[in-house]
């Protein structure tokens, strides 16, 4: 279903593509360099798949919050952290419609014996005024597709 939803999610950005008059601009992701050789990865996947080019800047997530928030042109916000996540929201900047959970985080602290820790989540959003708006929306689902889980395992992260 998720590969069905997303073929023709991306079929539709294509049409637009064609029909609209001028080229759409490079998606541009910022994320955490802590992603950066999956993301490296997934980004060439992605763009063999839907012929859109995907720029990244990657740095640390709270300087990479704090760009959007005064103003750098972005699509798509991917922190190592759900509290950089909520200093975009707060200033309602992300579409939280479209924002999902990518990767899971580990603890910071072994949990207490006979303690379950609570699943801690790190998410990708598409900012609300995204220039590529329904490329970042391929993009967000491309996240969850099995080619980019299978980059993000090989780098070592754990996938929900």
């Amino acid at each position: 279903m998720k590969n069905r939803f997303f073929f023709i999610l991306v079929s539709l950005v294509l049409l637009a593509g064609t029909v609209g008059a001028a080229a759409a601009e490079e998606l541009r992701v910022f994320a955490s360099r802590d992603f950066q050789p999956a993301l490296g990865e997934i980004t060439r996947l992605f763009a063999q798949q839907t012929g859109f080019e995907v720029g990244t800047t990657s740095g640390n997530s709270t300087a990479l919050a704090e760009k959007i928030i005064r103003g750098a042109k972005a699509d798509v916000f991917f922190p190592a952290t759900e509290s950089d996540m909520q200093l975009v929201v707060e200033k309602g900047l992300v579409d939280v419609a479209l924002k999902r959970n990518v990767l899971v985080v580990p603890p910071s602290e072994p949990p207490e014996e006979g303690e379950t820790p609570e699943i801690q989540y790190t998410s990708a959003a598409v900012l609300r005024d995204a220039p590529n708006r329904l490329q970042a929306m391929a993009f967000l689902e491309f996240l969850a597709s099995e080619p980019a889980r299978e980059a993000f395992a090989r780098q070592g992260f754990a996938l929900p």
